[in-house]
């Protein structure tokens, strides 16, 4: 990548710009999904890591959302509380602790999943007809690209 170049440098703040205010959305939409299901922006997190997963390792979910472990105790704690999760000692090793979704867990990762659907849903209707291929082309290579930087 030529970085003398003015348009690339350009380019770049542009990017840097725009990524900044997305995040920044993208936050103030989990913090209001999070609101709306009685769930702490860690809460959230915890239980949007577990999508893919109804059991997983403490140690694994404190690195999927970045935590250390005692900050994950008390967020397990309020989970375990809301009868969301529930922690057991690891069956191949006694030393870790598998946490596993309940049945109220995973009700609420089908709400969490419905509302943050429709949200995108209502982005996708903002948008032009005639651009939503292009959106998707380019936060896919942009995606791709972010990959590639972060190996580096």
């Amino acid at each position: 990548m030529n970085t003398g170049n003015l348009s690339t440098k350009r380019l770049a703040q542009r990017l840097a710009d725009l990524t900044s205010e997305l995040l920044e959305n993208c936050q103030l939409k989990i913090e209001r999904t999070a609101e709306r299901l009685n769930l702490t922006v860690a809460e959230f997190r915890l239980l949007q890591s577990m999508r893919n997963n109804k059991v997983l390792p403490a140690g694994e979910l404190a690195k999927r959302i970045g935590v250390s472990s005692s900050r994950l105790t008390r967020i397990l704690d309020g989970l375990v509380a809301k009868g969301f999760v529930c922690r057991e000692v690891g069956k191949k090793d006694r030393r870790v602790v598998d946490v596993m979704l309940t049945a109220g867990g995973e009700k609420v990762q089908a709400e969490l999943k419905t509302i943050y659907l429709q949200s995108h849903q209502e982005i996708v209707d903002l948008l032009p007809p005639e651009a939503e291929e292009s959106v998707i082309f380019a936060i896919e290579k942009l995606g791709d690209a972010m990959k590639e930087w972060i190996k580096q």
